[in-house]
């Protein structure tokens, strides 16, 4: 009995898989969606397979889960994009108190840079504060990537443990 609907389905999914392709495709346009779409519609016929009477209306009946499944997933996206739209972060801008943090962070910043050795100011602001890459320092300085690479470690270090020291 069970290798008879599976024939069954098999001979739907033959004579009807181009044309409901093509309808749901008309749709959603979307080929991904689509061929989920279409799986989907052949799932729920072999669900229902053994109470389907007329193989000449399946089509029809394939057309309509087709549709409710499409409408389905664009209720689905509906919902989510409305989640998304009432989502507020809690404040995007920072308070008085985070700015003052901030601008105190930077000026003991700016002051622990200046105090590194000329060589390593210069390739560390290029490299952070200009985003520029080693190679592109290599060229400007004449300076070769591996000696830049050091340089900035040493850099990086020197900040780290003067920060440190200078807690907040």
């Amino acid at each position: 009995m069970a290798h008879q609907q599976e024939e069954r389905l098999q001979r739907i999914i033959d004579q009807t898989y181009d044309r409901l392709f093509g309808v749901l495709y008309a749709l959603c346009k979307d080929y991904d969606l689509c061929a989920d779409l279409v799986q989907q519609a052949y799932i729920k016929i072999w669900e229902h397979l053994d109470t389907i009477t007329d193989d000449e209306k399946i089509l029809a009946l394939l057309k309509v889960y087709g549709r409710n499944l499409f409408l389905d997933e664009l209720r689905k996206k509906t919902r989510r994009e409305q989640a998304l739209a009432q989502y507020k972060p809690e404040s995007s801008s920072p308070s008085p108190e985070e700015k003052m943090i901030e601008q105190e962070l930077g000026r003991k910043l700016q002051s622990t840079i200046s105090k590194l050795p000329a060589q390593q100011q210069k390739i560390f602001r290029l490299h952070k504060e200009q985003s520029l890459s080693y190679k592109q320092i290599s060229s400007q300085l004449d300076i070769a990537t591996g000696t830049i690479e050091k340089q900035m470690n040493r850099a990086l270090k020197f900040l780290r443990q003067e920060l440190r020291n200078k807690s907040i």
